[in-house]
């Protein structure tokens, strides 16, 4: 994989990020019904690479694996970098057809528009959650989850994210990424091999909606989603759920009123 400024795809230069493109995390949320968001000519909804064998993997100890596929104008890339243990391999998201500047109105619109899937769920997005305070995250789901992006293990794919590499160097060197582990999976499909690589955590995201604003603490996100947060707080602590949210609600304002004293 590439170690310089960019990689090479589609016939033109795609410059590397050093964080993480968010409107891909949402490329894999916020597909409307029969990928029909474009409406735009079919010449221009040819699949990109991500759809050969990309998927996002939210997975824990405590819940069954949830995958998501990319829409498929999604681009992904992989890069290698070099840490004090070793290769770790890094991923570029790009939409294939637009860019931040210019985006199709329904994932502008992502989750408000009426054909997302989104668009009947109260709720925080995943990503949005996966960036959310450790505050929210133990007391709304009582365990830490994380987030994968699963490569699939095929020549053809492998090739289309990487190029200018054969498959087998390809293999080699998520082989000995530090961050990559390797698992076999169905998912959906026939049973295959997916290389695993954690989704960066990013302070930079691009949120598209006022409905899914990024999570600052928990008093504001149970202001936002205050039903589908107490239901999460009636499974896991029962009739006790008011005073769970009560003490975490007290706790974070005492913490946030020391560091506004801190800060003075």
């Amino acid at each position: 994989m590439k170690t310089g400024s960019e990689i090479i795809g589609c016939g033109k230069n795609i410059g590397l990020v050093n964080d993480i493109c968010t409107d891909g995390i949402c490329c894999f949320m916020s597909i409307p019904r029969n990928q029909s968001h474009l409406g735009m000519s079919k010449l221009f909804l040819k699949r990109r690479n991500a759809s050969y064998g990309i998927k996002l993997l939210y997975t824990s100890l405590q819940t069954k694996d949830i995958v998501y596929n990319p829409c498929k104008c999604l681009e992904f890339y992989l890069k290698q970098s070099d840490t004090p243990a070793g290769f770790a391999a890094n991923v570029l998201l790009r939409c294939g057809i637009f860019g931040k500047r210019c985006r199709p109105y329904s994932c502008n619109e992502f989750p408000d528009k009426s054909d997302s899937f989104m668009h009947d769920v109260p709720a925080p997005c995943v990503y949005n959650e996966y960036l959310a305070p450790a505050d929210y995250i133990t007391l709304k789901h009582k365990h830490d989850f994380r987030l994968y992006y699963a490569i699939k293990d095929d020549r053809k794919l492998l090739n289309k994210i990487a190029p200018g590499f054969t498959t087998e160097e390809i293999r080699k060197t998520l082989n000995l990424c530090e961050n990559v582990v390797k698992v076999s999976a169905a998912w959906g499909e026939k049973p295959a091999e997916y290389f695993l690589v954690d989704v960066p955590k990013s302070d930079c995201a691009l949120y598209t909606s006022r409905v899914h604003p990024k999570i600052e603490s928990v008093k504001q996100a149970y202001n936002l989603w205050h039903g589908h947060i107490e239901g999460w707080l009636e499974k896991h602590y029962g009739s006790k759920w008011q005073s769970c949210l009560d003490r975490a609600l007290e706790d974070e304002g005492g913490r946030t009123k020391k560091q506004n004293v801190q800060k003075q």
